[in-house]
């Protein structure tokens, strides 16, 4: 039988030697076969989070697309936290950020790295061991037959080493949650982008943490780790157009902008974070809907929740706004128009327009535009209520569009002038 020594150096040579490595030290064995499995390809991956990529927990990589590469960074969008972000991003210096939880850190950095073309590697350091940072140790021989140790990129390592030509921002999160191993393991990678003794000249190195009076987890870095960093970049909190802002390209598509900016203009005196308004609403309103049978919930039962994550001692005036934001959460989940169209038990008769305009206009939605005895006539998100052909009441196009966009049709345009440079008529021209 193969010492396992012998099993994973064979096998390194072949590539599978990583994965083998780490389903070994999870089992705690030695002298079981394991699933002969290689390293992941990174387009096989990107985009999946850090619990369907086979990692464990351990990280996740998430690649830009076109679009985001395209349209680049929004100026108008840059506050203080992005500017200081973008400068070591663009100068490719490390950086380390510590902040209020629920803010949008890891969000944020990770849109614009991608904005930049860079793709972003997450490495959970409160999952990490020094193992994960600065390769697994195997015996192995010289070509003059002399023993040494040689260590073995990490499976994260190894998707940047088989991906030269990425650019890639190697994100450590929750920093400091590590141990002072982790840490240390942690000094070749910032000081020198140097992994198991391989020098990298395609990731530039970012970590972000919590402070201290948040998590009786935290371990304080150590001076010279901090010092490769350049210091503490300290997260300003508070923003809250500006994760809203993320919250819009993220929800936008599977909840109304509308409902969304609704929740906006109201979130700010109500709640003590956009992480549960995220966490506790949109994603609970989204997933019901999707569920589609929620009679059992009236918009008292979205009062309750929202309570529990409001903030301490709201005034009556941001009471009432809290109710108000139950009742948008009960129509939006139930698809309520209004009062007058509610039955007796307060659930709204769910009548769509009939299935052949609704292909109609998913046909429009896709192209960009709606044909009428050989004339084209633009459609964009932003005109596409206001077409006084549909001949139907605004709400109940809305809520057919919505169920179209759920179904996954998207626009192809979202602004008017897209479909005039393209050269389609105006459809409420006379």
């Amino acid at each position: 039988m193969k010492k396992m020594s012998d099993y994973i150096i064979s096998e390194w040579e072949n590539g599978n030697a990583i994965s083998l490595i780490n389903e070994y030290r999870t089992k705690g064995s030695t002298n079981k076969k394991a699933e002969d499995r290689p390293t992941p390809d990174l387009d096989d991956i990107k985009g999946q989070d850090e619990e369907e990529n086979g990692s464990e927990g351990m990280y996740s990589v998430d690649a830009p697309t076109e679009d985001e590469i395209v349209k680049g960074i929004d100026k108008e969008t840059l506050n203080k936290n992005k500017k200081r972000i973008l400068m070591r991003l663009k100068s490719n210096k490390p950086f380390f950020i510590q902040g209020e939880a629920g803010w949008g850190k890891t969000s944020i950095i990770t849109g614009l790295a991608k904005s930049l073309g860079k793709t972003v590697i997450t490495v959970y350091l409160d999952k990490a061991e020094a193992t994960d940072l600065g390769g697994i140790p195997v015996p192995a021989k010289s070509k003059r037959g002399a023993d040494y140790v040689k260590h073995l990129l990490p499976e994260w390592a190894k998707l940047i080493y088989d991906n030269p030509k990425t650019q890639f921002l190697l994100f450590f999160d929750e920093m400091n949650q590590a141990t002072p191993d982790v840490m240390n393991a942690l000094m070749p990678i910032v000081l020198k982008t140097e992994i198991c003794g391989i020098k990298f000249n395609n990731f530039v190195v970012g970590a972000a943490g919590n402070f201290e009076r948040e998590n009786g987890a935290v371990n304080e870095l150590s001076g010279p780790l901090l010092s490769r960093f350049g210091g503490v970049i300290e997260w300003e909190s508070g923003d809250w157009k500006d994760a809203f802002a993320h919250l819009h390209k993220k929800w936008d598509d599977k909840l109304s902008k509308k409902f969304l900016d609704f929740f906006e203009s109201a979130a700010p005196s109500l709640f003590k974070n956009p992480r549960d308004v995220e966490s506790f609403i949109l994603e609970t309103v989204s997933e019901l809907k999707a569920a589609g049978d929620v009679d059992y919930f009236d918009a008292d039962d979205y009062l309750d929740q929202l309570k529990d994550i409001a903030k301490d001692d709201l005034s009556r005036s941001e009471e009432e706004t809290m109710k108000k934001l139950a009742e948008q959460m009960f129509k939006f989940v139930n698809n309520v128009v209004d009062d007058e169209e509610k039955d007796p038990k307060g659930r709204k008769n769910r009548e769509m327009v009939p299935e052949n305009v609704i292909d109609y206009l998913a046909k429009g939605m896709k192209m960009g535009y709606i044909e009428q005895e050989g004339r084209k006539y633009g459609i964009s998100r932003e005109n596409i209520l206001d077409i006084e052909e549909w001949d139907f009441p605004r709400e109940m196009l809305e809520r057919t569009i919505n169920k179209i966009e759920a179904d996954g049709v998207k626009f192809k345009y979202e602004k008017n002038e897209e479909w005039k440079k393209a050269g389609y008529e105006d459809p409420n021209a006379e």
